[in-house]
């Protein structure tokens, strides 16, 4: 199991160029795949990873790797997780610090790896949007409401006391009746 969760997250991390967003849907869907998702509860992972401070990859790869193959799974998902980039950013040094001719391969790598990001924080919020809606139109207008006040600047704190009030509020009128 250690060789598998290796290879997870040595995947995803090679595919989230983008960072934690991409990287969290990457691994919900894989986790998904395997059928682990019996083994530990992801979003609820993702939820805590998000909430601690230091990168989201590697406190989310240890999180769920320690949730299915204890301390030696987590220590072996955060080295699978890490590799890839570090592998690249050594790679990708002397390039970068030659100013030469190889700045526009290395212009052309990242806008490459820019549009691959997109595409998956789009198929994560698009995954995140379709969850909100199943629960119910309530809980899809407070997830809207929420997104359109940190949008427009409000603090992200402020939008989610407003949103879980609405929610709250709304849809406990709805159960009543």
């Amino acid at each position: 199991m250690l060789t598998d969760i290796f290879f997870l997250f040595l995947k995803a991390s090679l595919w989230a160029l983008g960072g934690g967003f991409v990287f969290m849907g990457l691994i919900e869907i894989e986790i998904k795949k395997k059928s682990w998702d019996s083994l530990c509860d992801v979003n609820s992972l993702i939820t805590i990873a998000t909430s601690l401070p230091g990168p989201i990859i590697t406190n989310l790869s240890f999180l769920i790797g320690k949730n299915l193959a204890g301390m030696v799974g987590g220590l072996t998902a955060v080295v699978g997780a890490v590799l890839p980039p570090f592998i690249i950013i050594y790679l990708l040094a002397p390039f970068l610090l030659d100013q030469g001719s190889s700045q526009a391969f290395v212009s052309s790598f990242f806008y490459g790896g820019l549009v691959g990001v997109m595409v998956f924080v789009f198929l994560t919020a698009y995954r995140w949007i379709r969850g909100a809606y199943n629960f119910g139109i309530v809980s899809f207008a407070s997830f809207a409401l929420m997104t359109i006040l940190m949008l427009a600047g409000i603090h992200p704190l402020i939008a989610l006391l407003v949103g879980f009030s609405m929610n709250m509020f709304l849809k406990g009128n709805t159960e009543n009746e």
